[in-house]
């Protein structure tokens, strides 16, 4: 029993001779069952606070666990970013000696290279505008035939639009065509002379050419024409002033015509993204680290945290500081990650040396790539210990996790079987001290009872004097 039980033992067992003492001398009228019942109980149920405290350990110790798995996994996911043959290290960045003429955007499938770009001709939306549709004549019950394609006699497609009867203004004619599934979008206009219908493509270039025909009235038809220009000496045509395939990977988009002025386009690997994904794999690393240190330091009341006496965290930090550490080769000139910028500090935490590493991803990014990405490269054997870290089953976190639970368990279960222990013990208690109680409830009966029948004996005035 511990010295705390052992105290509680004595002062208990005291305050119960006290309370029947003066119960048996007539002080009071009886023992308080309830209460000594209750101070017992406080003796007796000090193994359930024991367990209770242990369960309270666990419970912040699993807490504690769960965390740094969270941390881990988001390291994980970090790591994986960086040797995603499709990540951040795929991305790219395009540039434009004049926007306003031609501007890039450029995917991951890009090459990196400069291309030259001459902008003759923009594409441009066929439209076609009616004859003036004089007052109180009416279009419903009339039919429209637009045809599309750059041969008028040869259309590629066309639409034949047949006008209700019941929509008599240009307005309702223009409503009924934007409502179906026309290749073009109605407007009426009306101007000082009098209301137009207007017809415009949906579809840029030649190939969207409008050729109109009603029996009602006469349209007026202006061609698109395709945009037209060079990529690095090679003319292009295209229906769209956003141009893809002519750079493979690139997306051209066309602002201006000038034929006298030939555009650079630039396309590089983009390092802004790189480095982000760096960075967010030091901070992820860093988080998972710090959990670990915050273990092993000292609290205000000069006690370490839940964890410190886990063998298995000493194990995790072993294994992601030989992680950040190690060395490869067949990578290019980065054998590690100090080699590049990314520097480990005395706590264990890692630093990005931001000079160092933007001069590795500006003048040798291939090599960087291929140190986070190459079947030799750090980040794959990186990614295969991560990988055995997190694993949700046989990992140290999740097994240490998993053990944990089990004690949880077999906690609850002891704490609910000495509780149903606990409350036979108290109806026991309960039954002694109400018939001690019911004793020295009658004791001074008893004691007048034994005084009446010795003062009725004869002599009984003598004898007591004597």
């Amino acid at each position: 029993m511990s010295s705390f039980s052992t105290g509680l033992y004595g002062s208990t067992i005291s305050g119960i001779v006290s309370n029947v003492n003066d119960a048996f001398s007539g002080k009071t009228s009886g023992i308080n069952v309830s209460s000594i019942v209750s101070e017992l109980m406080q003796v007796e149920d000090q193994p359930e606070v024991q367990l209770q405290s242990q369960q309270t350990t666990v419970h912040s110790q699993i807490t504690a666990l769960t965390g740094i798995s969270t941390q881990l996994t988001d390291l994980y996911s970090s790591e994986n970013s960086l040797k995603d043959i499709l990540g951040a290290f795929s991305q790219n960045t395009t540039g434009s000696s004049d926007a306003a003429i031609v501007s890039a955007s450029a995917g991951s499938s890009a090459t990196a290279g400069t291309h030259s770009v001459t902008v003759s001709k923009l594409a441009t939306i066929s439209s076609s505008y009616s004859g003036y549709i004089s007052s109180g004549t009416s279009l419903g019950g009339q039919q429209i035939v637009v045809g599309y394609g750059p041969d008028s006699s040869n259309p590629l497609s066309s639409d034949t639009i047949n006008i209700p009867s019941t929509d008599t203004t240009l307005q309702q004619v223009a409503s009924y065509i934007n409502a179906g599934k026309y290749g073009v979008t109605a407007s009426a206009v009306t101007d000082a002379q009098g209301s137009r219908l207007v017809l415009v493509s949906k579809a840029s270039g030649a190939v969207g050419n409008l050729t109109v025909t009603s029996p009602a009235t006469s349209f007026n038809n202006s061609g698109g024409v395709d945009a037209q220009l060079s990529v690095d000496g090679v003319p292009v045509d295209s229906a769209s002033n956003t141009v893809t395939g002519a750079i493979p990977g690139v997306t051209l988009s066309l602002g201006a015509a000038d034929p006298n002025t030939p555009v650079l386009i630039s396309v590089q690997p983009d390092t802004s993204q790189a480095s982000q994904a760096i960075q967010t794999f030091v901070d992820a690393y860093n988080a998972v680290i710090g959990s670990i240190n915050s273990q092993y330091t000292l609290n205000s009341s000069g006690q370490e945290g839940v964890l410190a006496g886990d063998s298995m965290l000493r194990f995790l930090q072993s294994s992601l500081l030989s992680l950040v550490t190690t060395s490869v080769s067949g990578a290019g000139q980065y054998v590690n990650l100090q080699s590049m910028g990314i520097e480990m500090q005395n706590d264990g935490t890692l630093q990005v040396n931001s000079t160092n590493l933007s001069k590795a991803l500006s003048s040798n990014f291939s090599d960087v790539q291929t140190f986070f990405q190459s079947p030799k490269g750090w980040g794959v054997s990186a990614g295969t210990q991560l990988l055995q870290l997190t694993d949700p089953t046989l990992g140290p976190v999740a097994a240490d996790i998993n053990g944990l639970n089990q004690t949880n368990r077999s906690l609850t279960d002891q704490i609910n079987d000495f509780e149903v222990r606990m409350a036979t013990v108290k109806d026991q208690l309960t039954t002694q001290y109400d018939n001690l109680n019911t004793l020295l409830q009658e004791y001074p009966m008893q004691l007048q009872e034994i005084a009446g029948q010795l003062s009725s004996l004869p002599n009984a005035t003598s004898s007591s004097k004597s």
